[in-house]
């Protein structure tokens, strides 16, 4: 609550910038689109860059009114007092990196896709499931290569935060570009797996297990309301360690490493060291069996773990917390449209403006106002306590 009361015009200017850049960056695309997607790609890769930007300057506005953000005590690699520009810099990629690794790119996709074939006559259109066909591909995934190559090293060379910006572009567009090659393959390999024999007998027999003469349905039918329930409050707790690690990456401290907490951390380190003293046969086969766990539940445990430095009641309140942001996503624009009740058709070209903004609409793919504003603040406030605890810890 403090943190939103102080800073919430900087808040609401970081979010209508990102809401212009948005919309202006989305009608350049659509206009390119005229020309080739593949040029509306680059647009979007610019659109991407502009809405982490304006993620992060969110969490950068709260950062001086953050108790843990002053004292370099406790904060393994602090990101300090370091300019906006080099602050950017140092957290773009890692965020982009892992923003893209949990799938959250994909409400803008789909943005673009629906607005793309409203808005791109019929004769000009291009087929965007069928990547390998668009005129250019391998060229501008060349061109685009070489441009993140060049500006990685000087990126390097002069730690500018221009050069970042044009890196995560770069990367953006190749996310969109191969995510649409790997879908195609994907679909093709799922549509020949799906008309397989094998498939087919598998897909009957889960329908109605059975071990010999004994059928296991009754077992599964009683089951499979604990894994819904089971998988309804995982994703509940997920998403919001997801984004606290995020969080924490703008912060300066990057919970993809093994580790990361260890020294304050008595039983992690001895695994650590059991891990780092295994037959190099056994560490192999591990690092090769737990590759993508390494890449998503190693951040997730580091999360949990930082935040329950500030006691179990914060992880609680922020997990429940994002739960009514999530319900409040849903229903809120229901329940206003029910209260204002039936209006004529110009009066709500007028009402459902704003409320579109504060709320998400049935066809919204982009955060409203309250709930992301709410969310920003929420994950802050988390991390900062948080790092109180590590701090007592330590001490």
């Amino acid at each position: 609550g403090r943190l939103l009361w102080r800073h919430w015009p900087a808040l609401l200017a970081c979010f209508f910038a990102q809401r212009v850049a948005y919309d202006a960056l989305l009608f350049g695309a659509i206009q390119l689109g005229e020309t080739g997607v593949l040029l509306s790609y680059a647009a979007i890769a610019v659109l991407i860059v502009s809405q982490l930007v304006g993620a992060i300057a969110m969490f950068l506005v709260l950062r001086s009114s953050m108790p843990s953000m002053q004292s370099p005590d406790g904060l393994p690699s602090t990101l300090g007092q370091r300019s906006w520009m080099r602050v950017l810099a140092v957290a773009l990629l890692p965020f982009f990196a892992y923003y893209a690794a949990w799938g959250l790119l994909e409400g803008i996709k789909r943005d673009f896709i629906l607005t793309y074939q409203s808005w791109v006559s019929f004769d000009r259109r291009e087929p965007l499931q069928d990547i390998l066909a668009l005129r250019g591909l391998w060229i501008a995934l060349v061109v685009s290569w070489a441009l993140r190559e060049v500006s990685k090293r000087r990126f390097a060379a002069t730690q500018h935060g221009a050069w970042s910006l044009l890196v995560a572009a770069c990367e953006a567009y190749w996310l969109f570009v191969g995510a649409a090659v790997i879908a195609r393959g994907w679909a093709w390999a799922t549509a020949w797996w799906e008309s397989r024999v094998v498939y087919v007998t598998l897909t009957t027999w889960w329908d109605n297990p059975f071990v010999g003469l004994v059928s296991l349905a009754p077992l599964k039918r009683a089951l499979d309301p604990a894994w819904d329930a089971l998988s309804t409050a995982g994703g509940a707790v997920v998403m919001p360690l997801v984004w606290l690690a995020i969080a924490a990456i703008v912060y300066g401290m990057d919970l993809r490493r093994r580790g990361r907490l260890d020294r304050h951390d008595a039983r992690a380190r001895l695994v650590s060291r059991r891990y780092r003293n295994l037959h190099p046969v056994w560490k192999t086969a591990v690092d090769k069996v737990s590759g993508g766990w390494n890449g998503k539940g190693i951040p997730i445990l580091n999360a949990i773990r930082l935040v329950l430095r500030a006691g179990l009641p914060a992880l609680l309140v922020l997990c429940v917390a994002w739960a009514l942001l999530d319900f409040v996503d849903a229903h809120a624009w229901g329940m206003a449209t029910a209260a204002i009740g039936p209006q004529p058709w110009d009066d709500w070209r007028v009402l459902g403006q704003p409320l579109s903004l504060l709320f998400n609409g049935p066809m919204s793919l982009r955060p409203a106002l309250f709930t992301q504003l709410l969310r920003v603040v929420l994950l802050a406030a988390t991390f900062d306590r948080a790092i109180a605890g590590l701090r007592a810890a330590r001490a």
